[in-house]
């Protein structure tokens, strides 16, 4: 009997037709607030510390390119990372113009400092293949190998957040469908 029930619940579910406009607009309200909720200040405080700590670092980075006279690969980590740094910075202003707080951002930033590090890590790496009689020259590619892990790892944290907000969206999804139907009988 129960199954029965289930299997033509199940049926009726598969063979729903699209959802009312009410109930689209209130899923589709829902799933924004979800997916960027407003960007309170309190929220946005850290953002824009971590804005100005961006544009300081690259105006920085940017110098010491003009400044001191590196190697090429030196050079072209630190081009990699004031790139990443500006694209993060971009970002940041683009939520805070918008006045919203957007996961998709934190994860693009995430991935972009990934990949930066990553790029950091082979440069410091291969420079310090260039003297291997010298201990010391491997020493600089400890930090950029745990400035490369800081960042996989925050990677990583971003990447379940994301997933747990895709099986919110889903379940939404489904609690929108099931109310159209409860609706309809």
């Amino acid at each position: 009997m129960k199954n029965d029930q289930s299997a033509q619940f199940i049926e009726r579910l598969k063979n729903a037709d699209d959802v009312t406009p009410a109930l689209r607009a209130s899923y589709q309200a829902e799933l924004q607030s979800m997916l960027e909720p407003k960007l309170t200040p309190a929220r946005a405080l850290p953002g824009i510390g971590m804005l100005v700590m961006l544009i300081v670092c690259v105006v920085l980075i940017v110098r010491n390119m003009f400044i001191y006279e590196v190697n090429a690969l030196t050079l072209a980590s630190w081009a990699v990372l004031a790139a990443a740094f500006s694209a993060a910075a971009y970002y940041i202003v683009r939520d805070l113009v918008r006045g919203k707080h957007s996961q998709k951002s934190v994860f693009s930033i995430s991935h972009i400092l990934t990949l930066a590090a990553g790029a950091m890590t082979v440069a410091t790496l291969l420079m310090g293949l260039a003297e291997p009689s010298k201990p010391e020259s491997m020493f600089s590619a400890f930090f950029a190998f745990v400035f490369y892990f800081a960042c996989s790892e925050w990677a990583v944290h971003n990447r379940i957040v994301a997933a747990e907000l895709a099986a919110r969206e889903q379940m939404l999804r489904i609690e929108c469908r099931l109310a159209d139907l409860a609706a309809r009988t």
